[in-house]
């Protein structure tokens, strides 16, 4: 969950550190799909089908790709979702990272909506036993700028969250990793920290009266039904088709090993599982109005000179773009999203390989929709 800007075409990023390397695996099937057919829906089609099977065809794993362009909706699958050869479809489920993180500040602005959380009050109001931050405004957790060091960050913290794969942290545990380190002073210079979001899933807790899970669920799934969106809180709640990870060293498309501590390691930064569908309707979602007000979504995109907002990086879907995003990396997993508001533009893109950097296929799709 390390940060670093990167771009879609110009665009986002931010999360957590994986290895980056894989081994050639088994050929890659591909599926897709397109609605709203129109003259060049074939064309763009094959083009996105054709890039997103070159993209995995030397690597384990896969890609759900999806995309809204001129109001046409595409969604392409390609390479396998687990070692035993299963397919990737459009619909397949993956562990997502940070994407978590613009989830995170949809449900506490739409705490500031409701009048029970002041964006310039410390978070000791909300969390008066905070081990960390206490004194830090809210809007500097949401923006990275409040001088938390970065717990995944830390010596030996990957070491010690993957010594023991079936261990669930506490959040309470995730922030001992930095309790003792040194807090920079919050203002203006951003500082990509995981341990903001962690303290801010604490805070949703707290003030909504509901575990992070029941939270997301009441407050947006629900809202905008989106069937494959969850926190997980055990091991059999994920769902069945649940794409496994590749990442050297830790993970080997296995179905069935444990990503118990990685996943509760993530928390509220990082363990979000979804779609590219789902995440695709959060987007248009958010931007419609449907899950908080105008006033709040224009200080989420207020994005600084260093590219970030409340939970949102600037991007661009093309040269003349405005587009907004979050990116993700876990341990097995790469992803990105984006919409342009403007346009109505969407990009998800989806991998189960870290080594798949879903960054860096954005480019290539956005030259061929």
């Amino acid at each position: 969950m390390a940060a670093a800007l990167v771009s879609l075409v110009g665009a986002c990023s931010a999360d957590t550190t994986a290895p980056t390397e894989s081994l050639v695996s088994s050929t890659p099937s591909v599926q897709s799909s397109t609605s709203n057919a129109a003259p060049t829906s074939t064309a763009i089609l094959d083009n996105l089908q054709r890039v997103a099977t070159e993209f995995v065809s030397q690597t384990d794993g896969g890609v759900a790709a999806l995309t809204i362009r001129d109001g046409r909706t595409t969604t392409v699958a390609a390479g396998v979702r687990a070692a035993n050869g299963d397919p990737i479809e459009p619909d397949t489920p993956f562990r997502v990272g940070s994407i978590s993180k613009p989830f995170i500040a949809t449900m506490v602005l739409q705490l500031v909506d409701e009048g029970q959380v002041d964006l310039e009050a410390p978070l000791s109001r909300y969390l008066p036993d905070a081990i960390i931050g206490a004194d830090v405004k809210v809007r500097s957790l949401l923006s990275h700028r409040s001088g938390i060091p970065n717990y995944t960050d830390q010596a030996g913290f990957f070491l010690t969250v993957l010594a023991d794969r079936n261990r669930t942290y506490s959040s309470g545990e995730i922030l001992e990793f930095v309790a003792d380190e040194t807090t920079a002073p919050a203002g203006e210079q951003f500082s990509y920290s995981n341990t903001n979001y962690i303290l801010l899933g604490q805070l949703i807790e707290a003030v909504g009266g509901m575990d992070l899970a029941a939270a997301l669920r009441t407050r947006i799934a629900e809202p905008l039904s989106l069937e494959a969106t969850t926190f997980p809180g055990a091991a059999n709640d994920l769902p069945v088709n649940l794409a496994a990870g590749w990442s050297p060293g830790v993970l080997t498309g296995d179905s069935a090993a444990s990503y118990e501590s990685i996943a509760s390691s993530a928390w509220s930064a990082g363990a979000l599982i979804s779609t590219t569908r789902d995440l695709a309707r959060f987007l248009t979602g958010l931007f419609d109005g449907e899950l908080i007000s105008a006033e709040r979504l224009d200080e989420m995109t207020d994005v600084a000179d260093d590219g970030y907002g409340l939970g949102l990086f600037s991007a661009r879907l093309g040269p003349d773009s405005r587009a907004y995003a979050h990116n993700g990396s876990i341990p097995g997993y790469s992803s990105t999203m984006a919409i342009d508001p403007v346009s109505g533009d969407v990009l998800v893109i989806l991998t189960n390989n870290d080594a798949l950097i879903a960054d860096q296929l954005a480019p290539l799709i956005v030259a061929n929709w």
